[in-house]
């Protein structure tokens, strides 16, 4: 099979277009102080998990995607997803029902998650070389361009009323559009795009897949703390011109996708370093956000964050694709992306734990915190990598 005939801009532009919403559950982040006066019953935990649950429900249907894909093939596979997300993401517009609200975040992540593994898994089907590494860059940009996007829609529309942010799903309308009209439903025995009919090697995982999932969890974990404390931070702090706070959000997502075009260039430079550089920089981001006396400094930190931001998933999903047992790629993509979901639905409760064990339950601790955390991470990372690099130069000795 030619992986480099896909080479149609359309096709990969309305293939790329299905990333734009995958990472917006943290877009709407800057809601939760208002919602939070509208569902004043509720804990301010509880409130947060309705921006993390629709991870859940990720986590649970990247799992089942590939008997979905087997069923019903993988472009129905995407359009059903599209149309899920389209349609729940935007209930929250028209409800103050916390439950209603609930539940269609978790149909959300239901939608989402049937082709989240897919929008990276496929680029190792349909390319090779260095357009792959390219295409994953894209990939990332895509996904960064569209939390960038919504963030900010979202940022201003909040200022309005807290439900209108919501609208931000009606993207999914122009993704479903793009793949319907330029994504070909095939049945041929080379294409990727099929229905299934031809048999697949039984794909597996090993060690490194595991423990990198493991690793991918409590990476989220952390990492969301910036989008939900941040909003929550800038008010307890009393900053002038808190409203800024969407925008500097906006800003994180936006230097991210600027990195992201970049990321074939930078893991050139950085090579081994990439993982280790990508999680000290967002733990010294963390740490300027939280410390910032004025919303310059936090945008300022925020931009410094999407920078490490911009690396962190392409190096960690491009590593566990090679790492991965042959024809495993897409099994491999599905337990990273549990791990990288399951650390973000846990992550409210994570920090409340934390908030809980320190005797701080600000937002400005749990920033602090994970940014700490992650700098603990940037450093264990380093000594497990050259931990593994010379097991293998003694093994490949004594071979």
């Amino acid at each position: 099979m030619i992986k480099d005939k896909y080479s149609s801009n359309m096709f990969k532009l309305a293939f790329l277009s299905i990333s734009l919403l995958l990472t917006s559950t943290a877009s709407i982040s800057i809601t939760i102080p208002k919602m939070q006066q509208t569902f004043a019953t509720q804990s301010a935990t509880a409130v947060e998990a309705l921006v993390t649950a629709s991870n859940i429900t990720v986590m649970i249907f990247v799992l089942l995607s590939p008997f979905i894909v087997r069923v019903y093939g993988t472009r129905k596979t995407v359009l059903t997803g599209l149309f899920l997300a389209g349609v729940s993401g935007v209930v929250p517009m028209f409800s103050d029902n916390y439950f209603l609200v609930y539940i269609s975040r978790l149909v959300l992540g239901a939608g989402l998650g049937m082709f989240n593994s897919l929008a990276v898994s496929l680029i190792n089907d349909f390319w090779s070389g260095d357009t792959r590494n390219k295409m994953l860059g894209f990939q990332s940009a895509v996904q960064s361009v569209g939390q960038t996007v919504t963030t900010f829609i979202a940022g201003i529309l909040v200022n309005y009323n807290w439900h209108y942010s919501y609208s931000i799903y009606f993207l999914a309308l122009v993704s479903f559009i793009l793949f319907l009209v330029y994504v070909p439903d095939t049945t041929t025995k080379d294409d990727l795009v099929t229905n299934e009919v031809v048999e697949k090697p039984k794909q597996s995982i090993n060690s490194y897949v595991l423990f990198s999932s493991f690793g991918l969890l409590i990476s989220f974990a952390l990492l969301m703390a910036v989008f939900l404390k941040s909003a929550g931070f800038v008010v307890e702090e009393k900053f002038e011109n808190a409203s800024f706070i969407g925008t500097a959000l906006s800003v994180y997502t936006l230097v991210g996708f600027l990195g992201s075009l970049l990321y074939g260039y930078i893991v050139k430079i950085t090579k081994q370093y990439t993982f280790s550089l990508s999680y000290a920089i967002i733990g010294i981001s963390f740490l300027i956000v939280a410390l910032a006396p004025n919303m310059f400094v936090i945008t300022l930190g925020m931009a410094i964050g999407g920078i490490g931001g911009s690396v962190f998933l392409p190096i960690a999903f491009g590593t566990i694709l090679e790492k991965a047992p042959a024809n495993s790629g897409n099994l491999a993509i599905s337990i990273a992306m549990v791990g990288t979901n399951l650390g973000t639905y846990l992550s409210p409760y994570l920090l409340a734990t934390l908030g809980n064990l320190f005797g701080n339950n600000t937002s400005k601790f749990s920033i602090i915190i994970a940014g700490v955390l992650m700098l603990v991470l940037a450093v264990l990372y380093f000594f497990i990598r050259n931990i593994f690099k010379q097991a293998n130069e003694v093994g490949e000795l004594q071979n």
